[in-house]
């Protein structure tokens, strides 16, 4: 059973780490010209940085892999995130697409069209597909990069440390300060009508919010999967949605992880999940993460 002076240990290990790996992607989109505009090429290897630091870490110090979450869980866990992350992501477009007009079906059939799928996923079933299966599955590669450091390494150690609530509320906020670098960069150039300082708190409020329920969902499932499926079907479901609104001053204010809407939505179910902070605090393992396998 390890000490808590080697979790504290643990995990300062780890964020040391991943601001070493993730430093050399804040170089690079602020020094190399074009590189923010780039950002698609190098952004499946960014969120890397978190599952990296954390295996790095584990490696080193444990020379194992144990305690990471990396099993599959149960299946219920994993469709309760599923279904989550559609609720959190259509909920804030259908409020802006009927409160402000902003629903565009010609707008979304024209960047289908764009988008160069398969003669056999141009039909309704086909699309259904693509944005229900095959983008959430596809996005796992990435999702999983980031929640194998946040969720895998990070809740179980940090419950451990400081209990749910607020190992909750500090990992919301360093895995939002973790994407602020990148914000920074990219902000001008894809949300150039919105304040820099505006975004960042919109997305922090969110991130914070769902990080309640990532630990509850990691503590409960004792698995990374449902988190990793959460991320990547909730980032598949807003290029969609997005594709399918008319942005203007008004609604570009409110959608995207960057928008109030989401954040209203994201403290909700933080809430959600706070409020059921009892399920899961009978799992807390004080000094031995590795029993939440």
């Amino acid at each position: 059973m390890a000490s808590r002076v080697k979790v504290r240990r643990d995990v300062w290990t780890f964020l040391v780490l991943l601001l070493l790996f993730s430093g050399v992607f804040y170089a690079l989109v602020f020094s190399v010209a074009d590189a923010a505009k780039q950002w698609g090429r190098y952004m499946p290897l960014f969120m890397w940085c978190p599952a990296t630091a954390a295996m790095t870490t584990k490696v080193v110090r444990d020379r194992s892999l144990r305690g990471l979450g990396l099993g599959l869980g149960r299946t219920p866990y994993l469709l309760l995130a599923y279904g989550l992350a559609a609720a959190v992501c259509l909920l804030p477009y259908l409020i802006v697409w009927f409160g402000f007009d902003a629903f565009s079906r010609s707008q979304f059939l024209d960047a289908l069209g764009k988008a160069g799928l398969p003669s056999a996923l141009r039909g309704p079933a086909g699309v259904a597909a693509v944005v229900l299966v095959i983008s959430p599955l596809t996005g796992l590669i990435g999702a999983a990069g980031e929640e194998i450091g946040w969720r895998g390494f990070l809740v179980p150690r940090m419950s451990a440390l400081l209990g749910f609530t607020k190992s909750s509320l500090v990992i919301g906020l360093i895995w939002a300060a973790w994407h602020y670098p990148i914000n920074v960069a990219l902000s001008p150039l894809y949300r150039p009508n919105v304040p820099l300082w505006y975004s960042n708190a919109c997305f922090t409020l969110l991130v914070i919010g769902v990080s309640f329920m990532h630990t509850w969902l990691r503590l409960r499932s004792r698995s990374v999967w449902p988190s990793a499926l959460f991320h990547a079907a909730g980032n598949a479901f807003q290029v969609v949605l997005q594709v399918a609104t008319l942005e203007n001053r008004v609604t570009s204010y409110l959608t995207t992880e960057y928008g109030a809407s989401f954040a209203v939505v994201g403290c909700l179910l933080g809430l959600i999940f706070w409020r059921r902070r009892h399920e899961v605090e009978p799992l807390l393992v004080p000094t031995g993460p590795e029993a939440l396998e």
